[in-house]
């Protein structure tokens, strides 16, 4: 009998925590599949009624539907991928008695599931906005996928780090919890910075994730720009939770399997 490599055995390990993921989570109705996506499409749809009902004007040139869902669809991608990657470990303590399940396992699997779901979100999203014809034309598609793949990338960094510190501080999960509500507000979801004060506008931009969604706006819609992206902040944010959460998670490994 051949022996497996460490790839393979990886490889087997994710399909089979994928399909138990979607198993648990959507359960064996079609509908759940559908409640998935429409989670993410409902709080686009009522922000996006909402900010088209107040200002249909005051950013001429561009959808404000279009606008809205472009950041809501990224920001809750970035936001499920950390909450589901904090719960990973404990959610999945009963497997990692099979020496071929890690745990870090567990948060690659949330991951790729998210990004699924947010891929559908989006599909979904492309379609309602050709049927009503509101503008998606897209300024430079390949920067705007490169701005949500490190958006994630960010999101998996930060899910791995939160979920080993929270493995062993409860509290800690929860003030990220607490801390993603005020997020939505502060994120340039439903403005850009441009249009702050500059007071404001200093000050919001020591948030990184202001800097991944001006990335995408400025990359998406023609009338906007990435003036105040700065690429170099958004890396150290990205490499140095994925550095500290992978040094972690190697030091905390047997202690995270031996807490189940």
């Amino acid at each position: 009998m051949t022996k497996r490599s460490s790839f393979t055995i990886f490889k087997s390990v994710i399909i089979a925590l994928f399909l138990r993921e979607v198993q648990t989570r959507f359960g064996s109705q079609k509908l759940g599949y559908f409640w998935a996506i429409f989670d993410a499409m409902f709080m686009v749809l009522v922000f996006a009624g909402l900010k088209s009902a107040i200002a249909t004007n005051s950013m001429p040139g561009l959808d404000f539907p279009v606008f809205l869902a472009t950041g809501f669809l990224a920001f809750f991608m970035w936001k499920n991928i950390v909450s589901k990657s904090m719960a990973a470990f404990s959610a999945n303590m009963a497997l990692f008695s099979y020496k071929q399940v890690k745990p870090i396992d567990t948060i690659i699997t949330r991951f790729l599931i998210e990004v699924l779901v947010s891929l559908m979100a989006t599909i979904v999203f492309l379609g309602i906005g050709l049927y009503f014809d509101f503008d998606i034309n897209v300024k430079n598609f390949n920067m705007v996928i490169l701005a949500v793949t490190w958006f994630a990338i960010f999101g998996f960094a930060i899910g791995l780090l939160t979920a080993v510190i929270g493995t062993f501080y409860e509290t800690f999960n929860k003030i990220v919890n607490v801390i993603m509500t005020p997020l939505l507000f502060i994120s340039a979801l439903m403005y850009t910075v441009d249009s702050l004060p500059p007071i404001l506008r200093e000050i919001i931009l020591y948030n990184p994730l202001v800097h991944f969604i001006e990335m995408i706006h400025g990359n998406y819609f023609n009338t906007l720009n990435t003036e105040y992206v700065s690429y170099e902040y958004m890396f150290y944010w990205t490499f140095i939770p994925l550095y500290l959460g992978l040094y972690f998670y190697i030091r905390a490994e047997k202690k995270v399997i031996s807490s189940r």
